[in-house]
């Protein structure tokens, strides 16, 4: 017995989240990967901010910032699989009105978990400047690949 609607469930998993979950290796990609990005934007924040110290700032903060944008972006991809898994509303990746309340989601929490935890013994200037910083060129863009692009 063929069942259309679970077929479409499957094929409608945004990349790269769909990825992880059958092809378990890609996590030694992924992770890898976002720490480098994690690491090149607070390196290139930290001379553009002038910031002294910048290998004991690195050592203090990139684990955090890194496990904050991980736990973000699994909670935004969370958001979209309980919309389209339990609610079954829409296609993920195709609709902007799922990718991007997700990835809002997933910046705000960036943002958030930054400016109140990683960076809270900075200056409250710095802090702003860091987290939106963080929020805005880490964010899970990702998220806005449509799945047809992947599976035609």
């Amino acid at each position: 017995m063929n069942n259309k609607n679970n077929d479409v469930k499957l094929y409608n998993i945004l990349f790269p989240f769909w990825m992880i979950l059958l092809f378990p290796q890609i996590w030694l990609i992924v992770l890898p990967g976002n720490f480098i990005i994690d690491s090149i934007v607070l390196i290139i924040s930290m001379i553009l901010l002038k910031i002294a110290d910048k290998k004991q700032w690195y050592k203090r903060h990139i684990i955090k910032i890194y496990l904050f944008g991980m736990i973000s972006d699994i909670i935004g991809a969370g958001y979209m699989l309980l919309l389209v898994t339990v609610f079954d509303v829409g296609r993920m990746g195709d609709e902007l009105y799922l990718t991007a309340p997700a990835l809002v989601i997933s910046s705000v929490l960036i943002f958030i978990l930054n400016y109140f935890i990683t960076f809270k013994k900075s200056d409250k200037l710095l802090r702003l400047k860091l987290s939106i910083i963080f929020a805005l060129v880490t964010a899970p863009y990702t998220f806005l690949i449509p799945s047809s692009w992947l599976y035609g």
